[in-house]
């Protein structure tokens, strides 16, 4: 987990006054702590964190144990992922219609798995799994699968989530802050009583995690890096998610005695931010929490590891692009050290002016290259990371990297860099403590690290004393032949063994059942919470500089700004837009080069950015709104003076190949994002309307410059959120932003023509063990009247884990590690809607995942009274407690015009949820998804594939990268 770059002071006492009637609760707190927040802790040894922010009537909860993989056996690795999983399965009061008729069936199932962990011959291993599963069959009878997440959808949480790291695990949800004494007397229980129930199902969700873990190139690359670093420590000799081995052989014994040395008060905290009553919240959290008793918790006592003194390297293979990844071993949490290389990863990379941005980047010495720390418990790891260019070799980019280094210890650094850094620093910390996850997240990050809050807190303050002298002294003394290197090279591993799947009975869901738990929770009565639209005429002030709209929201939350020239076209209408706004990376104006463009604005604390899809481009600003003029005018003198230039126009040409490569190896990029678009929109579409290659290569800079000189000169407006009054703003942009008399006619669009489904199966062969499949169906054109119905379909059927997508293809069927179906509303007025289904999945459980899939899409929508409940619940507690706020509220505008809507369309949703019944949804996935003409998009390994059960869906079409990428 990568530690916040933000942090802070020393602690001082305070007492609450506002305890129960006989109890008072102390309460610590720290000064300049930019979250505001409260520490106690209970007498059982709870630590409890609360930072009230009331932007909207929501509450960010973390629950976070010092139990990570860190603490994993060494024979048994892996385990404290397993349990994060098992922790959503219920408890003794939920989870099961009957637990006492259900428990003897789950101590079978945990004395069977204890045994076939031990066993070793493959037919007498294959004849106690069948009897794990006849038994697991038994016993899920009495299971109520996922009433976790039923009750949380029901409270109207978000996020719903969890992940395990090496030294902690947290739990995540969002609630309205009026659901937070359900909220935590659900948690209690859970960390009360839990049950390690459907387990082998689950097994099967941690097997496809581990499947999607072996087809990325980041993760395996990762873990190479650490291995070379800890040749001791668990840090490096162990992975989180586990061996296959152990994977393979689990034992629900030592996961519950996992569960109960580790999951005690005393080595936990609960943290929250929000809309909260400090006060009222304690007291909550006493009642439901106080009473769970601590215990010692075991001491971990770190490996000692042996210096490096040498370079060691190793070399990962995958079908993803070549890259290179470098580690230095530091102290860890607490250390100067650790806080040095937050400082010092940003004088190489900070996305504008650090070494690696100026010398490497913008140069375009590499592809990409950037810095960044790593801080755990018992150590740091320092990486530095890098694509090549086209033609270069690892050890080459190995070389550049060392070189920018060299560069701290001889202080080969602008003087104004370090300052620069700290500035930039302080504008993140208030951008990012917006966020009630940021604020929350803080504190949690120094309990499981082990770190005093105070000194986190202190950080920023603390760095802007260092001088360059110190960055040298630190860079000479730390950066020698002490790392180690992973090559990442494109090639077929052929050491991977995949987890391979076990026969298993789809086990019972009883989605209908509901146990007294969930029945109490959700008869709570809680306070309402009203719900609040945006006012567009209201929320929203308008004014024209010239001929030119400018809408206007006041930020009275801080001093910073976020500017948007907008922009109503895009792609389409030239496929030199995109290219001329990459072009701005590589090219300066008549008075600066392109490299003094990004460090003058580094300099000011704020940034420039460029967005572009088929029909919007937008240029867009951030930064402090002091520095607003200067900024506004740096970027309104690049766009108006940017200058042709031959080497500029190499650099990006040089690079635009490069990435194309990369993203033909990228499986995100093919099906999400090219396979998505062709299987729309057919053979042309958005995203293969392209320059070709040779098209690309015979880029003039002056066809861009003209781009760009031209840019202001078509019809735009402005969005503006920020703390400049608007008639300084109008004057300030009469002033610099230049707009002629009339605006240029747009250029001609391409028309593309959404299509119907083909009845086709589009594969794309590419080396990966998961096969993962999108079925498509194109709908109707926008109607705002569809909005709370497609909303109710989209909760209820596909979109949660809750839903009944989720639960039968995971969690009965454990085909799955995510699947998924939405409806999803187009961009725009003139567009049509399309239902998304998504699964990925092992290849041999390709045929069970299809038919899975195709028999919820097309056979009558099963009914669930409680999951109906919840689903609707899920919305109106959402919509209630949301708020659109800052330039939420221009982004929620500029969404409804381009619909053709003139109000927030939540308001429509809300008043018509209420009345939708069974029937209607029943209706609207018979006449919208049943049986409609659909169009499958397969990436997979092409040799392993069931090519015959593909061919039950249609025709199948071989793409190749050229047919959907264009190039």
């Amino acid at each position: 987990m990568k530690r916040s770059l933000l942090f802070f002071p020393v602690l001082f006492l305070l007492l609450s006054g506002c305890g129960t009637k006989d109890k008072k609760y102390e309460y610590v707190t720290v000064p300049n702590d930019p979250a505001n927040g409260r520490i106690y802790t209970l007498p059982n040894g709870l630590t409890v964190f609360i930072s009230q922010y009331k932007a909207e009537p929501r509450i960010q909860t973390y629950i976070c144990t010092k139990a990570g993989s860190k603490f994993d056996p060494h024979d048994a690795t892996g385990l404290a992922h397993y349990l994060e999983h098992m922790l959503f399965k219920g408890s003794t009061h939920y989870g099961s219609a009957d637990y006492a008729k259900e428990k003897p069936l789950l101590d079978e199932v945990d004395t069977l798995f204890e045994a076939y962990r031990h066993i070793t011959d493959t037919a007498a291993r294959r004849k106690m799994y069948e009897k794990i599963d006849s038994v697991s069959q038994l016993a899920s009878h009495y299971a109520i699968a996922n009433e976790y997440d039923k009750m949380m959808t029901s409270i109207g949480a978000r996020g719903t989530n969890a992940n395990t790291s090496v030294e902690r695990t947290l739990f995540i949800e969002d609630i309205p802050s009026n659901e937070l004494s359900p909220w935590l007397q659900i948690e209690a229980d859970r960390f009360s009583n839990p049950v390690m129930r459907l387990f082998h199902t689950e097994l099967e969700a941690v097997y496809e995690e581990k499947n999607r873990g072996l087809d990325n190139d980041d993760e395996k690359s990762d873990e190479a890096l650490n291995a070379l670093i800890f040749k001791k420590h668990p840090y490096g000799t162990q992975t989180t998610i586990g061996t296959i081995h152990d994977l393979k052989n689990p034992s629900l014994k030592d996961i519950i005695e996992y569960f109960h040395t580790y999951y005690v008060p005393n080595n936990m905290v609960i943290s929250l931010s929000g809309d909260v009553n400090p006060d009222t919240a304690i007291r909550m959290i006493d009642k439901y929490w106080g009473a769970m008793p601590s215990k010692e918790v075991p001491h971990f006592d770190p490996p000692k590891e042996d210096p490096i003194t040498t370079p060691e390297y190793k070399t990962v293979v995958g079908p993803e692009a070549s890259f290179l990844l470098m580690g230095y071993r530091f102290p860890g949490a607490g250390s100067k050290d650790a806080d040095m290389l937050d400082l010092v990863s940003q004088l190489l990379s900070n996305g504008q002016a650090g070494l690696f941005d100026i010398d490497l980047k913008q140069q375009y010495k590499v592809l990409n290259a950037y810095a960044g720390n790593e801080t755990m418990k018992d150590y740091s790891i320092f990486e530095l990371q890098a694509y090549p260019k086209d033609g270069q070799s690892l050890d080459e980019v190995k070389d550049l990297l060392l070189k920018e280094e060299d560069k701290l210890k001889t202080g080969d650094f602008p003087d104004w860099l370090l300052t620069a850094v700290i500035n930039n620093m302080k504008f993140q910390q208030i951008e990012q403590y917006r966020n009630n996850g940021t604020r929350a997240m803080g504190f949690v990050t120094s309990f499981f690290l082990g770190e005093e809050y105070s000194d986190a807190v202190n950080e920023i303050n603390n760095l802007s004393q260092v001088t360059k002298q110190d960055v040298m002294k630190f860079a000479k003394a730390n950066f020698k032949d002490n790392y180690v290197v992973v090559y990442k090279k494109v090639g077929v591993d052929g050491t991977i063994e995949k987890v391979q799947k076990p026969h298993i009975t789809p086990v019972q869901t009883n989605a209908k059942s509901e146990s007294e738990f969930v029945k109490n929770i959700e008869a709570e009565k809680v306070p309402s919470i009203e719900p609040v639209y945006v006012d567009y005429k209201k929320d929203i002030q308008q004014f024209s500089v010239g001929k030119l709209p400018v809408y206007y929201v006041h930020n009275d939350e801080d001093s910073t700004f976020n500017i948007y020239y907008f922009f109503d076209f895009g792609t389409k209408n030239s496929k030199l837009l995109k290219p001329a706004m990459n072009y701005l990376e590589y090219a300066g104006t008549s008075k600066l080069k392109a490299a003094e463009v990004q460090q003058e604005f580094y300099k000011l604390a704020c940034s420039f950015h460029t967005s572009i899809d088929k029909d919007r481009l937008f240029v867009y600003m951030t930064g402090l709104s002091k520095n607003f003029v200067p900024a506004v005018k740096l970027l309104e003198d690049l766009l108006s003076d940017v200058q042709p230039d031959t080497s500029a126009i190499q650099k990006l040409i040089g690079s635009s190949l490069k990435q194309r490569e990369n993203d033909k190896q990228d499986k995100q990029v093919i099906l999400f994002r090219a396979m998505r678009s062709y299987g729309a929109y057919g053979t042309t579409n958005p995203f293969n309307y392209t320059l070709s290659t040779q098209e690309l290569t015979s880029l003039k800079p002056e066809q861009l410059t003209n781009v760009l000189h031209h840019l202001t000169s078509y019809q735009h407006h402005i969005l503006y959120y920020g703390s400049t009054d608007q008639q300084t703003l109008k004057a300030d942009l009469e002033q610099y932003h230049k707009i002629p008399a009339q605006f240029d006619a747009l250029p001609e669009a391409e028309k593309f023509q959404e299509q119907e489904g083909t009845n086709k199966v589009y594969v794309v062969d590419h080396d990966m063990k998961q096969t993962e499949i999108i079925v498509l169906a194109k709908g109707g054109k926008y109607d705002v009247h569809l909005a709370p119905i497609s909303s109710m379909y989209n909760e209820y059927f596909g979109g949660s884990m809750a839903s009944v997508v989720f639960q039968t293809l995971r969690e009965s069927k454990a085909l799955a590690y995510s699947t998924f179906c939405n409806y999803l509303p187009p961009a725009d007025s003139t567009a049509h809607y399309f239902d998304l289904a998504y699964i990925g999945a092992q290849e041999d459980k390709l045929p069970l995942a299809m038919d899975g899939m195709f028999e919820l899409l097309n056979n009558p929508m099963p009914k669930y009274d409680q999951l109906w409940s919840s689903s609707k619940d899920a919305i109106i507690k959402d919509i209630s407690s949301a708020r659109i706020i800052r330039e939420g509220i221009l982004f929620n505008y500029e969404s409804a015009r381009r619909l053709g809507v003139d109000h927030d369309t939540r308001k429509d949703v809300y008043e018509a949820v209420h009345k939708l019944t069974f029937d209607d949804i029943e209706k609207f996935h018979s006449e919208k998804i049943a049986h409609q003409p659909y169009t499958v998009l397969v990436i997979g390994n092409k040799k392993d594939m069931d090519i015959k059960a593909l061919e039950k869906y249609g025709k199948i079409t071989y793409l190749t990268m050229q047919d959907i990428f264009g190039y």
